[in-house]
């Protein structure tokens, strides 16, 4: 089973200059649809995100029977989210996504849904950086952009 990612996420570790660490400790677990891919770059492009090589990831294209699900959700989803959620829900994927529309949209259909503050418990939690990196990791994300929910990890490690 993979996470798929949504650009939100991704951006936020690239931002933060931190996709190594994604690289380096979960790219056999992560992937992410074509459309995200595309979004991504195109945020190089326009200089929202620095150059960052993505192409490690797995790329999952949509099969037949998840169109209809992509159509459906693009009428108020971007089109990464959209994708993310037809192939999350179709294969039983976990998805980790900022977006709240997208996040509540996968609750509805029981698709387990985190984002880049669960994506940083886990790095915590499986001992991949400590809890001061995590915090640091944050605070650099906080810092170009990132509208998180808390300021630091430490509540939410137990």
């Amino acid at each position: 089973m993979y996470w798929l990612l949504d650009n939100s996420v991704l951006s936020n570790f690239s931002l933060a200059g931190e996709i190594g660490l994604l690289k380096e400790k979960l790219q056999e677990k992560l992937a992410i649809p074509e459309e995200v891919k595309k979004e991504f770059l195109l945020g190089i492009e326009n200089g929202i995100v620095p150059k960052t090589d993505i192409n490690w990831l797995r790329i999952l294209k949509r099969k037949d029977d998840e169109e209809r699900l992509f159509e459906s959700f693009c009428s108020r989803l971007g089109k990464g989210e959209s994708a993310c959620l037809a192939i999350a829900i179709n294969r039983k994927y976990k998805l980790f996504t900022d977006d709240i529309d997208a996040r509540n949209t996968a609750q509805r259909f029981e698709i387990p849904v985190s984002g880049t503050i669960g994506m940083l418990i886990y790095l915590v939690y499986k001992g991949y950086i400590s809890l001061e990196e995590g915090n640091k990791i944050l605070s650099e994300m906080i810092s170009k952009g990132y509208y998180s929910p808390i300021e630091i990890l430490d509540d939410l490690i137990k």
